[in-house]
């Protein structure tokens, strides 16, 4: 049994030098929570391009996610922005689950954390943190919602972010890294054991090519 969905995910091109992303996850279920998510989709998808920075993006999505639930839901989201020619990563982490960034080269693995509350928690933002990464080598990147760390095995132990890293730390394509957590748990067979949205969205950075 699948109820109305309410996560989102967006690659969004802003012109020949940049592309925006972004994955979202609204708090509760039903149709209230799907309609605000498309809502949020629409006002992202209208503000969002390269003549405005990432935090006066989220300042006024902010704005419009309270004006729409008025502190009854909230959306955490991890909203990016990517540089070509300055093989630059700008991000904001607004209360979602920390992407992994894997760094194939050094194998160094990190968790995206700067940013801020959820949109909708506040009426106004008290301080937002923009991350920014200089890509040097071949990355992966690695976003999800929580549906997928809640995922149930079959001893009834969550999924958690560790088997997530074992699945990214390697220098398999992103697509086959997203593809052996699939398979390998069933995610698309009706697995029973899935209690919220999963979604994912996988992006690989190649600054040198």
């Amino acid at each position: 049994h699948f109820s109305v969905g309410g996560d989102y995910y967006d690659c969004i091109s802003l012109n020949n030098n940049e592309f925006g992303f972004c994955i979202a996850d609204v708090s509760g279920k039903g149709i209230s929570a799907a309609i605000l998510m498309s809502n949020f989709q629409a006002n992202l998808r209208a503000l969002f391009s390269d003549e405005i920075t990432l935090d006066q993006l989220v300042t006024t999505l902010n704005k419009r996610v309270m004006a729409s639930a008025k502190g009854e839901k909230f959306i955490t989201l991890f909203i990016g922005k990517y540089i070509v020619d300055r093989k630059e990563l700008q991000y904001i982490n607004a209360g979602h689950n920390p992407p992994l960034l894997y760094e194939e080269g050094k194998k160094k693995l990190s968790t995206l954390m700067k940013g801020c509350v959820g949109m909708g928690m506040l009426d106004r933002i008290p301080a937002i943190e923009m991350g920014v990464v200089k890509m040097q080598e071949p990355t992966k990147m690695f976003c999800y919602t929580d549906g997928l760390v809640e995922l149930l095995d079959e001893s009834g132990i969550e999924f958690g972010t560790e088997k997530i890293e074992k699945h990214v730390t390697n220098t398999h394509p992103i697509h086959e890294n997203i593809n052996d957590i699939i398979e390998s748990h069933n995610i698309l067979a009706g697995n029973t054991a899935i209690f919220d949205d999963i979604s994912i969205l996988g992006i690989e950075f190649t600054p040198n090519s």
